[in-house]
């Protein structure tokens, strides 16, 4: 059966981590950490799927025509195909402006979300960014907000409609089609090996104990962090700035002022306390 896995999350989720972490899964010998990007579940909004589905030179068509072809070419693909293709997806799981899914159901083999606490995912952004917290915050407010390359980058990718966090998660979560593997951030970093093994079987990929314990191993956050301080690791983030950082959970309590992480609480409370990330410290949406 052929079709696309998707690996998607809000910006700044873990989504890297998980892909490099099934990579090694599906292929222990390969330096994963150095080919993420090029190899391994590439991005979802890249020209060059269009390009190879459709025959066609991106270069002269519209936001919006590109986006109209991203559900045929993602059908073409996986109509060619004689294996699952997986890919990376910031996106939202909206519909074009003809109404069709972005993402096609019909050509959909597994759908894997990873979802962070929204007070750690602004953190990170504003690090990754190169913006301040403030500007951070209202990015992940914006029910507008596009994910689009940094100045000064080939634009390889296409702009991804990210809407604001919570409604991000609700675009993954209510899609229609299968249903997708809801994994979080704050899981994996407790449990790796539990959580890889949740998103293996969702998404048809054989694994043993052993199999895990060493997918595991081979991609640690501090062994990514030194593989990116010896040889570099370009994600698309600011200059200057480290694209494994800390690795942790539940930052935000040190790095985020207080009214910041309330302004994000009261925009998205519910989805929070849905997914668990207003229960701990007793809190309550607005």
């Amino acid at each position: 059966m052929t079709g696309f896995v998707w690996i998607a999350s809000y910006p700044r989720s873990g989504n890297t981590w998980l892909r490099l972490a099934l990579g090694a899964l599906l292929d222990p010998g390969q330096a994963h950490a150095r080919d993420a990007h090029a190899g391994f579940a590439p991005n979802a909004s890249q020209r060059s799927d269009i390009e190879e589905a459709l025959d066609v030179e991106t270069g002269d068509l519209t936001p919006a025509e590109l986006e109209a072809l991203r559900p045929v070419a993602y059908r073409t693909l996986a109509a060619r195909s004689r294996r699952p293709l997986f890919r990376k997806v910031h996106d939202a799981c909206i519909d074009t402006a003809a109404g069709t899914p972005l993402f096609p159901p019909d050509a959909t083999l597994a759908t894997l979300y990873m979802v962070r606490d929204p007070r750690d995912a602004a953190v990170s952004w504003a690090h990754f960014a190169g913006v301040g917290l403030e500007e951070a915050v209202r990015f992940l407010c914006d029910a507008r907000a596009t994910l689009r390359p940094a100045a000064g980058r080939p634009p390889l990718d296409l702009p991804q409609r990210l809407l604001c966090w919570s409604g991000h998660v609700r675009s993954w979560l209510d899609a229609p089609g299968r249903r997708c593997c809801l994994l979080r951030y704050e899981d994996m970093v407790a449990d790796p090996a539990a959580i890889l093994g949740r998103a293996a079987t969702h998404a048809g990929i054989a694994a043993t104990a052993e199999t895990l314990d060493r997918a595991v191993a081979a991609t640690r956050f501090d062994a990514l962090r030194a593989h990116e301080a010896r040889q570099g690791f370009d994600g698309g983030q600011s200059a200057g700035s480290a694209f494994f950082r800390s690795g942790r959970a539940g930052g935000w309590r040190t790095a985020l002022p207080p009214a910041l992480g309330a302004r994000i609480v009261a925009a998205h409370g519910p989805a929070m306390e849905a997914l668990g990330y207003l229960a701990e410290a007793g809190e309550r949406p607005c």
